[in-house]
């Protein structure tokens, strides 16, 4: 039987393909259309509002 105390549990799987997403990567691709298209992503017209 295998040890499964030190399983990874911060990692994002895409349902589709069952890779594991490098979110880092993502987070930056999300800014950078972002910024492409004019949308903020923080502030009271975001759309995350803080």
């Amino acid at each position: 039987m295998s040890d499964t105390t030190e399983l990874e549990t911060d990692v994002i799987v895409d349902p589709v393909t069952g890779e594991v997403i490098d979110e880092k990567n993502l987070a930056l691709q999300l800014l950078e259309q972002s910024k492409e298209q004019g949308v903020g992503l923080i502030g009271p017209a975001a759309c995350c509002p803080g």
